[in-house]
Order: C-alpha cells, then structure tokens, then sequence
C-alpha cells in the first residue's frame, strides 16, 4: 500500500479517536451547565473593583442613597409625611438642594403611596406647600391611593417611568401581619428591596415610633415594631419635635449604614414654617438634648420621695415602707432614696 495513503488513514483515526475519548460525558455536561448557571448569578470581586462606580452616588447627599430601602420614623404630629412629601415635590422640581443637603434626581419623578391621607386631603396639603406659579410643574409626582395590587402597580411604575424616589406613607397601613415577627417583617421589605436593586430606586417607609419614646434620646429602637424592621433598612432617621420650640423640628440620624459618626449623635435642626416648607437652620443639637421631660412621672416620683421621708421620720423601716407603698421588696425603697441623696 502506498507509504503516503497509510500515513493519511493513520492521522484521520488519531483525529477521530482523539474526538471520542474527549468528549465530556453526562456528568461534565452537567457540570459544565451548572458552572455556566453559577457564573451568571454572581460578581467576582475582581469584576467588581474594576467597574467604574461612582464614589458617593446619592439622591440626597450623603444621607440619602441613590438606592435602597431606608426609613424616617416619629410620632403622629412630628410633620413625617409633610417632609417626605416636600422632598418627592424638590425631586420633581428639580431643585438643586432640600432641606441643607445637595439634591441630585436624575429623572425628575417620584412615586408617592399614600394610605393615611386620600386624594382631597393631598391635594388641600400642597396647594398650601407650593406657590401658585408652580402648581403645573408637579406632572412627574405620582400618587397611589389605591392599595390593591400594590406591588404590581408599583413596577408598572418603575418601568415606565423610572422614579427616583418612592415613598411609602405609611409601612403599618401596608404590612398586615404581627409587627413583633421579624422573620414576616423582613421577608415584607424585602420584596420592595428587590424592586428598589432591579430598578436601581430608592423607596422611603414611613413609620411610627412608640408612646413616650419623645421622653428617650432619638435611637432606631424607638420606632413600633421588630428588630426586623430596623435591621433591613440601610438608613434610619427619627423626626421629632423640639422639647421647648414648636416650630422647629430635629431631623436625627439613627442608622447610616454608610454614614461617618460625625452624622449620628446630633440631630439637624429644622424650621417647620406656616407654608408647611421645611427650612434648613444649620444648628445642630446632641440627641442627649432632645429628650422631653415626663413631667407627670416627675410628680409621681416626687410625691413618693416625700412619703418615703415621712415614714422613715416616723421610724418606719424600709420593708415596713415598701409594704405600704406596694413595692415588691426594701431595696426599690433604697434605691428611690439613693438616686435622691
């Protein structure tokens, strides 16, 4: 046979074995498809280091992010949804600064639910916030009055429009479950935080702190509710009243995330004005200075120190004391005496 046609057939069975015994079985097929599924789900920190983030990428900076799931607690007459509603209206205006702090929107949008005020109560509310000249500038400020479906109304409105803010007045109205079950309160925010990454938004809760939560310093443990409900959120700001002026108003920095120190121990001071615009005085107060005095309770106490002195001058012992006053045990009388020597 010629030399030449034996050395061709010998590299075409080489070929042709070298194809069979490479071929990836069952096993590596189904490893490979699983790697290729992994890969599309995840960023390595290599890919992450070399995309071109911007450094601060804020709505409101620096307390504001661009995106996320953040909240502003307080209690019913703090002025919560006056504020959040004045920033949804600088957002759509396109105002360069809100409340002392850069503004930066990129659409210009905002979406407002709003389960505590229906559409009247709005609509009296901001012709009072704004001047008659600007009234046609609000076409990019959408309102939810209607909560059915919520979810799927509010991505009809991400896709199509593309807000920058979303606000969701008030979180109480909308979660049904027990607010003391973290695991249900968690799973709750977390579908909104999966719209506000998808959609690249940030979504506002508004909630309420609990009674004589004014007589503590500002703290995220005020608000009513779970650990849960805290925990999800990547800022947490309390609104309160001052303790002596009723006009002005402490925007307190709770939980930041990504916050520096210097923005958490003192509250930014605000006027309320009659207008119901927020303006920014550029004070600043440590939360310690917030707390109201408990007047009553002061009284209370007062009066059961002066019955306590009484009965020791009329020889009482301390357990003779504290069965007369209702007190469990001898040592709360002695420590109503110790914090009042």
């Amino acid at each position: 046979m010629n030399e030449n046609l034996i050395q061709a057939f010998r590299a075409d069975a080489e070929a042709l074995l070298s194809e069979v015994t490479t071929q990836p079985t069952a096993e590596e097929q189904e490893r490979q498809t699983m790697l290729q599924e992994y890969h599309t789900r995840i960023s390595t920190a290599s890919d992450m280091m070399s995309r071109d983030y911007a450094i601060d990428d804020s709505l409101l900076a620096p307390i504001l992010p661009r995106q996320g799931v953040v909240a502003l607690v307080g209690s019913s007459d703090s002025g919560k949804s006056t504020l959040l509603r004045g920033l949804a209206m600088a957002v759509v205006r396109g105002d360069e600064e809100y409340i002392g702090f850069p503004l930066s929107p990129r659409t210009h949008r905002a979406l407002y639910i709003s389960t505590e005020d229906d559409e009247a109560a709005i609509a009296r509310l901001m012709r009072l916030q704004v001047w008659d000249s600007e009234r046609q500038n609000f076409e990019g400020l959408h309102f939810i009055f209607d909560t059915d479906n919520l979810l799927e109304t509010i991505e009809l409105g991400l896709q199509t429009y593309a807000p920058d803010v979303v606000i969701v007045d008030a979180f109480a109205d909308l979660y049904t479950g027990p607010l003391n079950e973290n695991n249900r309160v968690r799973s709750f925010l977390q579908l909104f935080s999966q719209l506000a990454v998808k959609y690249h938004t940030l979504f506002i809760f508004l909630h309420h702190t609990g009674k004589r939560t004014e007589s503590l310093t500002p703290s995220k443990h005020n608000a009513i509710g779970s650990q849960g409900f805290e925990a999800k959120m990547r800022l947490m700001m309390e609104l309160r009243r001052d303790p002596l002026h009723p006009d002005l108003r402490h925007l307190c920095i709770v939980k930041g995330n990504y916050l520096t120190e210097e923005y958490k121990h003192d509250s930014f001071v605000l006027r309320f004005m009659p207008d119901l615009r927020f303006e920014a005085t550029g004070d600043r107060v440590p939360f310690e200075m917030l707390k109201e005095r408990d007047v009553e309770r002061e009284a209370e106490e007062t009066e059961k120190l002066e019955m306590i002195r009484t009965l020791r001058d009329e020889g009482k012992s301390l357990q003779e004391i504290a069965d007369m006053l209702g007190y469990g045990s001898r040592s709360s009388v002695h420590r109503i005496l110790k914090r009042n020597t």
